[in-house]
């Protein structure tokens, strides 16, 4: 097997994706990808990421690939069976003082943070297209919401707690409280509990 054959053959175990650093990290030549984007068999999305044609790929991986941006809001919720609807803007968090090329796109709306807190509650999940991204947990979406109440819609943050706490299996309540302490919104946490408990 030569080594177009080689990427063509990973590239059908990852979904129709591929990265430059998968290509190298499997001891083949980069000059290779550019050999079938020439031939029409690859197409170069962006910088490091190339897909089969005529494949959807996923918008998200391809969206967050290459920037340090986590999932979250409303496209967190979706991700983990939190929101009633698909969100028809992608909720991003970065760093404060991001510049990258997501600030360009008018579908994203981005959330920008402080270091500090812009791991807290970080995991990997499976886009609903099987490839892993970022988002945050329901920990921490449900606290993001409440920080940001004034702009939430009030039926979205509902839906997301009364779901949550319905989950007995996967809820954690001391972390839910433990990221309510950090984030200052302890007062809206416990209100919800008393209702919805």
């Amino acid at each position: 097997m030569n080594k177009e054959e080689q990427i063509l053959k990973l590239i059908e175990k990852k979904n129709g994706i591929i990265t430059t650093k998968e290509i190298v990290e499997n001891n083949i030549n980069r000059v290779f990808l550019t050999r079938l984007v020439n031939k029409g068999e690859l197409e170069r999305v962006k910088n490091g990421l190339y897909v089969l044609p005529f494949t959807w790929g996923d918008e998200y991986f391809n969206l967050t690939y290459g920037n340090n941006a986590i999932f979250s809001y409303e496209t967190a919720l979706y991700f983990l069976n939190l929101c009633e609807t698909v969100p028809s803007t992608y909720h991003i968090t970065v760093n404060r003082g991001y510049n990258g090329s997501l600030k360009k796109n008018n579908n994203v709306k981005l959330h920008f943070v402080k270091n500090e807190i812009f791991e807290l509650g970080k995991i990997m999940i499976k886009s609903p297209q099987g490839q892993n991204v970022f988002c945050y947990d329901a920990e921490r979406c449900i606290c993001d919401l409440l920080k940001d109440k004034d702009n939430q819609d009030i039926e979205t943050i509902k839906y997301a707690i009364t779901e949550y706490l319905n989950n007995k299996n996967e809820r954690d309540l001391p972390k839910l409280m433990e990221y309510a302490k950090k984030f200052n919104v302890e007062a809206d946490i416990s209100k919800y509990l008393e209702v919805l408990m």
